[in-house]
């Protein structure tokens, strides 16, 4: 019996199938409700592996639709970082601008209240050797520069003109130590002379002891040098110095304009002279400043 098996065994298994589906065939077509045991088999096995399919695409889309969002934020990033680059560039040169229209306009200003010819000029160098006190400006002869001509800023003094060239002019500033400027203190009117000093700022000399100066007081030139007009700002009294017995008080004096940081200046013609010559400041002779 079992040699007859192994023999038609094929032969066996296939008429058992097909019996099989005949079977079921038949039950179906008899029944509203379908038998099918390897359908309810394959759909067991089916559904998980379907469901982790599903998981695993759904994750693969987040992650690759996370990876485009920050691509695109990064991109969006580095234009907005550009974008501010770009903007901060613009305020700057506006700021630039800016300033430049201000002092410029201020420079105009200067310049209508100032008498006889003037000429507007920038600063092209400061001497920084520490043996002279000088600037370099970009306008000379052919412009109407002159040695000894007045050069102011809308801050205050600034020197005057020492030598010239035919496009430049060397400016000998005021707190160089051979400069000096024939001012007022506007508050009393007291005279004297700013000096530039060897250890740097101003000195205010030759005021006489019995004259009203104090700590703050502002200092003008008097117009009465021959090269400074009138009325303009030299600085600031920052401290005072009285020797007993002496003839002359001195004070130091805070320049008014900031030499480090000029960029514009006007030179301004000599004005006439508005007194005669022995109304100048009384200067010492040398008898006594040794008895002073």
């Amino acid at each position: 019996m079992l040699n007859l098996l192994r023999r038609y065994s094929v032969l066996f298994t296939t008429g058992t199938l097909l019996v099989v589906s005949l079977a079921l065939l038949v039950t179906n077509t008899r029944t509203s409700r379908r038998i099918d045991p390897l359908g309810v088999v394959f759909l067991e096995i089916i559904t998980p592996i379907s469901h982790l399919l599903s998981t695993v695409s759904s994750t693969m889309i987040g992650t690759w639709q996370t990876y485009v969002d920050l691509v695109g934020v990064r991109q969006e990033r580095e234009w907005l970082r550009r974008r501010v680059r770009e903007l901060e560039s613009q305020a700057e040169r506006v700021a630039t601008v800016a300033s430049q229209n201000a002092r410029l306009q201020a420079l105009l200003d200067l310049r209508e209240g100032m008498p006889g010819q003037s000429v507007a000029a920038r600063i092209t160098g400061i001497d920084a050797s520490g043996l002279f006190r000088t600037a370099t400006v970009n306008k000379g002869e052919r412009d109407g520069v002159q040695k000894g001509m007045a050069v102011v800023s809308p801050a205050g003094v600034v020197g005057r003109v020492v030598s010239t060239s035919p496009n430049a002019a060397r400016v000998l500033l005021l707190d160089d130590p051979s400069s000096g400027v024939d001012v007022l203190v506007q508050r009393s009117r007291a005279r004297g002379i700013v000096e530039g000093s060897l250890h740097g700022g101003c000195q205010l000399k030759y005021v006489k002891h019995r004259e009203d100066i104090r700590v703050g007081d502002l200092v003008a030139t008097s117009g009465l040098d021959g090269i400074f007009p009138r009325g303009v700002v030299v600085g600031a009294i920052s401290r005072l110095s009285r020797e007993e017995g002496g003839l002359f008080q001195t004070a130091e004096v805070e320049p008014a304009v900031d030499f480090n940081k000029l960029e514009e200046v006007m030179v301004v013609e000599a004005p006439e002279n508005e007194v005669p010559p022995e109304a100048s400041p009384e200067v010492p002779t040398t008898a006594e400043q040794q008895g002073g």
